[in-house]
């Protein structure tokens, strides 16, 4: 694989992570504010959501990453872009322990090893 697809694939990975941690904003603020999601009011629901920046801004950064996506797809198979997006599964957990003081139980690391050890097979292997 060429080495700028490499860095393609790593940029869309982290604007999912970004996108992801940018939601886990929404959500603690719905909870502090004791805020519930529900389906049956769907347009409260919505106004809601919309007059939190952080969701807003977790839209526009998934609408970047979804473009870019595609311009990903022109470039390099689906098969061997889709595994990169493994590795938002490790980031995140990592990243959620400096920002939302979560922890993470060594099954975690072990899992995480495996997904890294699996990327770097398949992308060898282009």
């Amino acid at each position: 694989m060429k080495t700028v697809y490499f860095f393609y694939l790593i940029f869309f990975v982290l604007l999912m992570c970004t996108g992801q941690i940018l939601f886990k904003k929404t959500a603690l603020i719905l909870s502090q504010a004791n805020l519930a999601i529900s389906l049956n009011k769907i347009l409260e629901t919505l106004i809601i959501l919309i007059k939190i920046p952080y969701f807003f801004f977790a839209l526009l950064v998934y609408a970047s990453a979804t473009l870019f996506w595609l311009f990903i797809l022109q470039k390099i198979p689906l098969s061997l872009a889709y595994p990169f997006t493994a590795l938002a599964m490790v980031i995140i957990p990592i990243l959620s322990i400096f920002l939302f003081q979560e922890k993470l139980s060594f099954y975690y690391w072990v899992g995480a090893s495996f997904i890294v050890i699996g990327i770097f097979i398949i992308s060898v292997k282009a």
